[in-house]
C-alpha cells in the first residue's frame, strides 16, 4: 500500500532490524569481552616476564647468601602485583647455568606451604621447597662469585651465572573462552631470565 506515493511501514520491517540487531551485538559484545580478556592476559605475561628479570639480577646481587632464594621469593611476590594474580603462580626455579642457558643444577619452589627465612624463622613465603641442587650459604660455595673460583664447590673455576624461571598458570577473567569454545584451558607462562653473578674479587 502507498500513501502519497511512499511505501506504508509495516512490522515486518521492525521484526527484521530486531534481527540484525541481535545478531550485530552477539559479534559485538564477544569482540568487546575478548579485548578485555586479552588486555588482562598481555598484562599477566608482560608481569611475568618483568618478575623473572626482577629476580634474576636480585639472585645474582645476592650471591651465596644464605638467605638469597627467600629474598628471590619475597621480590617475586612483590612484583606480581594486581591485576596480576599471585597465587597463580606454579613454580620459581633458581638455577647455576651458563651463557647458553643450560641448567646445571636448581633450586625449585612450588606455590603452596611455608618456606622460611634461613636467617628469620618469623618470616616466611608460601611456598614449598621440591628440588634442591643450587642452594645458597653452602660451603665450599655453590654459588660461586668469585673469578678465581677459590673456595667454590667443584665445577665451579670462575664467577657464575644464575638463572630464574617462573611457571605462571593463567585464570581467564571473563566468558570469553566458553564464547568462542575453548572450554576452561587456560595458557601457562613459563619465563626464564639468566644473569652473571655480581664478582667480589
Amino acid at each position: 500500500m502507498r500513501l502519497l506515493g511512499y511505501p506504508l511501514k509495516t512490522g515486518g520491517s521492525r521484526g527484521q532490524a530486531i534481527v540484525e540487531f541481535s545478531l550485530v551485538i552477539l559479534v559485538f559484545l564477544t569482540l568487546i569481552i575478548a579485548i578485555v580478556e586479552f588486555s588482562f592476559l598481555l598484562n599477566a605475561k608482560v608481569g611475568v616476564t618483568y618478575t623473572a628479570q626482577d629476580a634474576a639480577q636480585l639472585a645474582a646481587e645476592q650471591g651465596n647468601n644464605a638467605d638469597a632464594d627467600f629474598v628471590v621469593l619475597q621480590q617475586v611476590e612483590q612484583d606480581m602485583a594486581p591485576p596480576i594474580n599471585r597465587t597463580q603462580i606454579v613454580s620459581v626455579s633458581i638455577f647455576w647455568t651458563n651463557q647458553a642457558g643450560t641448567n646445571l643444577g636448581a633450586d625449585t619452589y612450588t606455590r603452596g606451604g611455608t618456606y622460611k627465612d634461613p636467617l628469620d624463622a618469623t618470616k616466611t613465603v608460601p611456598y614449598a621447597q621440591t628440588a634442591s641442587g643450587y642452594l645458597p650459604g653452602a660451603t665450599p660455595a655453590n654459588r660461586c662469585v668469585v673469578n678465581s673460583g677459590i673456595g667454590c664447590a667443584t665445577g665451579h673455576t670462575t664467577t657464575d651465572w644464575i638463572g630464574v624461571t617462573i611457571t605462571y598458570k593463567y585464570a581467564w577473567f571473563t566468558p570469553f573462552p566458553s564464547l568462542i569454545g575453548l572450554g576452561g584451558a587456560a595458557p601457562t607462562f613459563t619465563q626464564t631470565t639468566t644473569s652473571r653473578m655480581e664478582p667480589v674479587l
